[in-house]
């Protein structure tokens, strides 16, 4: 029987009935400074969170100005952090026009000349925020260098508490889902994939639903972006990456705090998933020459099954990991991609295009080393499963 290697992103929570969409979460930091219940305030007060500090975080506030022009997945939020970071840097090598205005107090011309810019929305939030902060906290004695600094350190402070409450949110939706409510595993087309208990995982949730659910061990999952542990039984700091698309080669000393590679060294989540790939069962079979039947072993397939991952490219650094990993592992093997409807298919094949390439697409679906099946369409998953 073939290994099963389990990749999941977001919708996998999602397919389980799990509140992790980025709107439950908008939701969630809404009730808690407006009418949070009960049972929250218990959670809370058990747990000695103390939330103040999260109040009228900047980020959050840019997001409920902004909602209507934000996708529904959580890559859309990496992408808005992005553009505001990128604003920060714009401001830091156009200072001019910032403090030309800053000291005048003429914002509107600002925001005329802002109009005719790529990434307006984010400039002008970034600019607003400036010029509050700017008289707030008496910044206009500085250097304009240290004045911009102080900006951006603000903003990283802000994603580091956007973080936090990230955990919290996701630590009372554990405690609801496993402790109140109890839920049960939900139907997909993982139900034909056999022995999903000894499966290998590389979890890119802060949640352990694969292992709630099915039971599949701490040691045989990677958290590739971080775990939620509020207690800290785990590791000593929040181990959550929450960012933006590495850029390469190309690295900005001022973005580095919002890069995931940053997040992903400073707390150390590791590579553990490159283990699970070279890990190689040998599987005993016969073969019969003149009559005779001779025992064989070769190496034991694999069965790569993503599931609930829109395969963004803000994470193809790990997937083209995972794809280099598996060719190299010298056994057979399959990459099963889910999803959701045919625009989500379409957007999966958009972006494996990217990361891999399309004539390297292209030869690995015409070998069937990648395969895509209805994120429900059980029947579909059993066909596609090597033996």
């Amino acid at each position: 029987m073939a290994d099963t290697f389990l990749i999941l992103g977001n919708g996998f929570d999602i397919a389980m009935g799990r509140k992790t969409k980025y709107t439950d979460f908008i939701e969630f930091e809404k009730q808690l400074f407006s009418n949070p219940d009960e049972e929250l305030l218990e959670f809370l007060k058990a747990k000695k969170v103390r939330i103040e500090k999260y109040r009228d975080n900047l980020y959050l506030k840019f997001i409920n100005e902004n909602r209507d022009r934000l996708g529904e997945n959580w890559s859309n939020l990496e992408i808005m952090i992005s553009q505001l970071a990128d604003a920060i840097m714009y401001f830091k090598e156009n200072n001019e026009v910032l403090f030309k205005v800053a000291t005048t107090g003429r914002i509107w011309l600002l925001e005329e000349s802002l109009l005719q810019e790529k990434n307006y929305r984010s400039r002008l939030y970034i600019a607003n925020m400036f010029f509050s902060l700017f008289h707030e906290k008496g910044w206009s004695s500085l250097e304009r260098e240290v004045a911009l600094d102080k900006l951006n350190n603000e903003f990283i402070r802000q994603l580091d508490l956007l973080i936090e409450l990230l955990e919290i949110y996701l630590s009372y939706l554990d405690y609801l889902d496993f402790s109140v409510i109890n839920i049960q595993v939900s139907p997909t087309a993982l139900d034909r994939v056999p022995n999903l208990l000894n499966s290998y995982v590389l979890n890119f949730n802060y949640t352990n639903t694969s292992g709630h659910l099915f039971g599949i061990s701490e040691e045989n999952t990677h958290f590739i972006h971080g775990r939620i542990d509020l207690e800290r039984t785990f590791n000593r700091i929040n181990t959550m990456v929450f960012g933006i698309e590495d850029k390469e080669n190309n690295i900005n000393s001022g973005l580095i705090p919002y890069q995931k590679f940053y997040q992903r060294v400073v707390k150390e989540t590791g590579s553990k998933f490159e283990d699970f790939f070279s890990i190689t069962n040998l599987t005993k079979d016969y073969i019969h020459v003149s009559g005779k039947k001779f025992p064989v072993t070769h190496r034991t397939p694999k069965n790569i099954v993503v599931f609930g991952h829109s395969v963004d490219p803000l994470d193809k650094e790990i997937f083209q990991k995972c794809f280099a990993l598996a060719e190299k592992g010298e056994y057979s093997y399959r990459f099963i991609f889910t999803y959701f409807d045919e625009p989500a298919k379409r957007s999966i094949i958009k972006n494996l295009a990217i990361i891999l390439g399309k004539e390297k697409l292209i030869e690995l679906t015409t070998k069937r080393n990648i395969v895509f099946v209805k994120s429900d369409d059980k029947e579909s998953m059993e066909k596609s499963l090597l033996p």
